[in-house]
């Protein structure tokens, strides 16, 4: 039978858990920062191309508090995880669900399914953590609230865009 941090006494999460957990998404948050800049450029031209634009701008500085958090509950990336991250996000660079980053047809739908899809691991990030703060008075719930709400907000633009240009996107150009 495992005990949880009450019983332990401590008031903190499992560190080797936690540690393993942050550093995955830290690897994955780099990898989706590339995608949402790969995107927004995609899009930059469009009448979308500012929501692309700030919600990169947010992705990055969601990324930057998950280093701060990590850092201040002393589970930095270590050292030999750093190239996994440097490697998935010049993976994602190459962009492989859209490949020539285009923003009609199936590639560019699936490019947007996948930001939605990296903002939802983002968002259950963020829910984890709330639930780990109810026991763990290191993880600041005030701070990763304010982060779970921004992934909301980043979740509803990016389903309304998608949702806004489907059409357009799948139209017969008869080519």
């Amino acid at each position: 039978m495992t005990m949880n941090a009450e019983q332990r006494g401590n008031g903190t999460t499992g560190e080797r858990s936690l540690g393993a957990y942050l550093h995955s998404h830290l690897i994955a948050a780099a990898a989706g920062e590339r995608l949402f800049e790969q995107a927004s450029k995609a899009w930059k031209d469009t009448p979308h191309g500012e929501t692309l634009t700030r919600l990169t701008g947010e992705v990055g500085a969601d990324k930057a508090a998950l280093y701060r958090i990590a850092e201040e509950l002393g589970l930095a990336i270590p050292a030999y995880k750093k190239p996994f991250a440097w490697i998935s996000a010049h993976l994602a660079s190459l962009d492989p669900l859209n490949p020539l980053h285009g923003r009609s047809g199936a590639a560019g739908h699936l490019e947007l399914e996948a930001l939605i899809t990296a903002v939802t691991g983002k968002s259950l990030l963020w829910k984890t953590l709330i639930i780990l703060s109810r026991t763990d008075r290191r993880i600041p719930q005030d701070k990763v609230a304010h982060l779970l709400d921004r992934a909301t907000e980043q979740l509803r633009a990016l389903e309304n865009l998608l949702l806004e240009t489907t059409t357009d996107r799948f139209a017969d150009t008869g080519a």
